[in-house]
């Protein structure tokens, strides 16, 4: 069998939305269930590691507008996931943090994704999942505009623990 010349083999971009949309799709399987959407459990991760951020400032970091964020914290907080408490360091804004059930949902969800991803990653051996790390980070970084992005795993918010999770995706 002859191999495929440059122009017969599949784009890399066709290859890497389709690789990342069946992850989506296993993603939302996992959260389905629990009634949380993608969206919802990153901010809920985010909290998970960074409490007492504002509603603005999740807005910020996701570069979505304010009304957004603000529409799914409220959709959190009527599920019981989150609460907001006036800031201790300024009274106009309200922090939020997770409630117990938010904890939960994140711990157990946490250990879903993961199960996750080393079932989608299967095919690849530990060398050759490193190696696809490596690559990733750098195109990451590039399409960032960082220069040396793969030697600094701290360049880039995508490189938080919330943000290597299969299927993550902007609001």
């Amino acid at each position: 069998m002859r191999s495929k010349s440059v122009g017969e083999a599949p784009s890399i971009l066709y290859l890497v939305k389709q690789v990342q949309y069946k992850a989506y799709v296993r993603l939302e399987s996992i959260l389905q269930p629990l009634g949380v959407t993608a969206v919802q459990f990153r901010i809920l991760t985010t909290l998970s590691s960074r409490p007492n951020m504002s509603s603005a400032s999740l807005a910020r970091l996701y570069d979505v507008k304010p009304q957004t964020m603000i529409k799914q914290i409220a959709i959190l907080e009527t599920k019981g996931l989150i609460g907001r408490q006036v800031s201790k360091a300024n009274k106009r804004r309200l922090d939020l943090s997770l409630s117990e059930s938010g904890k939960a949902i994140v711990k157990q969800l946490g250990k879903d994704s993961r199960a996750l991803e080393r079932e989608l990653l299967s095919p690849l051996d530990a060398e050759e999942q490193d190696q696809m790390r490596g690559y990733l980070m750098r195109l990451l970084a590039s399409l960032s505009g960082e220069d040396n992005a793969a030697e600094d795993s701290e360049i880039a918010e995508e490189f938080t623990r919330e943000y290597r999770r299969p299927g993550v995706q902007r609001l």
